[in-house]
C-alpha cells in the first residue's frame, strides 16, 4: 500500500501559484501532494479504501461515467485499489477539502494513459452534498499546472459523456477545449450516449 518512507520534503511553486510538496516512497518515482486554496491533492492510503468504495457504489456517479456501480466485496475492492494504486503507470491523488480548519477525502483524481507527450486526466467528487463547490475544477487546476510544470508534459486530455454538463463546465473552465465527439454504449444502462473529448495544451 502506499506508504511515505521519509520525511524529505521539497516544494516547487508553480506559474499558477499552486504549490507542489514533493515526499520520498516506495515508488521508484516520488509521489506529489499538491495544495491549492481549498483542496489538497494527496497520495490514497490503506485508510481511503472504504470511502473510495462508496463512492464506486454510487449509482449517480455511475451513470455519469457510463460505468455500473461496482459489486464486489468491499475485501475484493481492498485488493483491487490497493494494487491499482501501487500501479506505477497511472498517478493516484485523493482530494481532500479544507472546510473551517478540518480536511475531509472529498474525490479521486487519476492521470492515465501517458503518451503522445500528454496523459488523460479523471476526476470525481464522492459525496453529493460536496459536489458543485469548486473542488473539481481546482482540482484539475492542481492536476494540468503539475502536468505542465513538474512533468513536462504538453497536453492534458479528458473526456465526459455528454449529460454530464458538470464536467464539462469544469473543463470549460480551467482552459480545455472540446476536440471531437464519439459514441459509446454505457454498461451502466446499455444506452448510446454521445462522448465529448477535450484537450488542454501548455502554452510554450
Amino acid at each position: 500500500m502506499p506508504r511515505i518512507l521519509t520525511e524529505r520534503l521539497y516544494t516547487c511553486y508553480t506559474r499558477l501559484g499552486t504549490r507542489i510538496e514533493r515526499r520520498d516512497s516506495i515508488y521508484a518515482e516520488e509521489l506529489e501532494v499538491m495544495n491549492g486554496e481549498s483542496v489538497t491533492l494527496r497520495p490514497p492510503r490503506e485508510e481511503d479504501v472504504e470511502k473510495v468504495y462508496e463512492w464506486d457504489r454510487d449509482r449517480e456517479l455511475a451513470a455519469w461515467n457510463g460505468r455500473p456501480p461496482i459489486k464486489i466485496s468491499l475485501s475484493a475492492a481492498r485488493r483491487d485499489y490497493l494494487a491499482r494504486w501501487e500501479d506505477p503507470s497511472v498517478k493516484t491523488f485523493i482530494i481532500e477539502a479544507r472546510e473551517g480548519g478540518a480536511t475531509e477525502a472529498v474525490g479521486l483524481a487519476t492521470l492515465y494513459d501517458f503518451r503522445h507527450e500528454g496523459c488523460e486526466v479523471g476526476i470525481k467528487i464522492g459525496s453529493k452534498d460536496l459536489r458543485g463547490r469548486g473542488y473539481a475544477s481546482e482540482a484539475v487546476e492542481l492536476l494540468v499546472s503539475y502536468c505542465f510544470e513538474s512533468l513536462g508534459l504538453k497536453a492534458v486530455r479528458g473526456s465526459t459523456l455528454a449529460h454530464n454538463t458538470r464536467m464539462q463546465r469544469v473543463f470549460e473552465k480551467r482552459g480545455f477545449v472540446e476536440v471531437g465527439d464519439g459514441s459509446i454504449i454505457s454498461r451502466f444502462d446499455n444506452k448510446r450516449y454521445t462522448e465529448l473529448f477535450y484537450e488542454c495544451r501548455r502554452e510554450d
